[in-house]
């Protein structure tokens, strides 16, 4: 093949591989994330096994606060950020003392672990309230309102999440007394819906700049020592693609590993292995 061939087949097979992330980043960017959930009532697929330490660990936290098992279910975000599709495996506890739910969420390969742990509350009027264990977060004054802090401990994580509830019902809010899987599941549906559509805009928007400006000064020099023409040009962009696509896959391994290594480290799961 001579070198305008061999031009072309690279800027197309350039196109195909960058269009894999660039394209579903393109359109979270432009605002069509959506935000779809679902799952059944089955108490019997909650307990952990001896393949899920990760699970088994938040697992024992909830049950110990005296949250019983409720059911499994996912939430599904299409194009999310540079990902066609961003799936969580959910578990779901409640307890009708408190009239609160508790769930765990598994986060998708290559992470692959289950990690974030949330409280939530469910309004009458179709509010929500979401505590998380992974980010600290003051909560605002929405109908929708999410908070949390960093923390292993969910007693604590829980305490926040019950002192704001309170808070809340004093000022006039009422909890939705049902308890069921679907109204859980409604409500994330109803008021995280709209939130991971902004989220997804400034995921999209972050990733095309940052990789788009990252494309351009390191292929501008090439392109303009061989031609823009030159087959060079698209082959720099296929070997950045690849490079980053390989960090990006290595750095949530090292994620991965680092979150099971603090769970199987802390002293809540010292004390059960013990």
């Amino acid at each position: 093949m001579d070198e305008t061939t061999v031009a072309v087949v690279l800027w197309g097979a350039t196109a195909l591989f960058l269009g894999w992330t660039w394209v579903p980043a393109l359109i979270s960017s432009l605002g069509g994330t959506r935000y779809t959930n679902g799952g059944t009532e089955d108490p019997t697929a909650l307990p952990p096994v001896s393949t899920e330490p990760d699970y088994a660990f938040w697992h024992r936290q909830i049950v110990a606060l005296g949250y019983e098992p409720l059911g499994t279910g996912f939430m599904q975000i299409t194009f999310h950020g540079p990902h066609w599709r961003y799936e969580t495996r959910v578990r779901t506890f409640y307890s009708r003392t408190r009239q609160t739910y508790a769930f765990v969420q598994k986060q998708p390969r290559p992470m692959d672990v289950w990690w974030l742990t949330m409280f939530a509350t469910c309004w009458q009027d179709g509010g929500l309230l979401l505590t998380s264990n992974a980010v600290d977060e003051p909560p605002d004054g929405s109908d929708y309102v999410v908070q949390g802090m960093e923390s292993l401990d969910l007693a604590v994580v829980e305490e926040l999440h019950l002192g704001q509830k309170q808070r809340l019902q004093s000022a006039g809010k009422r909890p939705d007394p049902d308890g069921s899987l679907e109204t859980i599941l409604r409500a994330t549906a109803r008021n995280s819906g709209p939130a991971a559509r902004h989220l997804g805009i400034r995921l999209g928007q972050s990733y095309l700049l940052t990789h788009g400006l990252v494309h351009l000064f390191l292929s501008a020099p090439v392109a303009y020592l061989t031609g823009p023409g030159h087959w060079g040009v698209p082959m720099v962009n296929l070997i950045l693609g690849g490079l980053l696509g390989i960090g990006d896959y290595a750095a949530k391994r090292r994620a991965q590993r680092l979150v099971r290594d603090q769970l199987l480290a802390a002293p809540a799961h010292r004390e059960v292995e013990s």
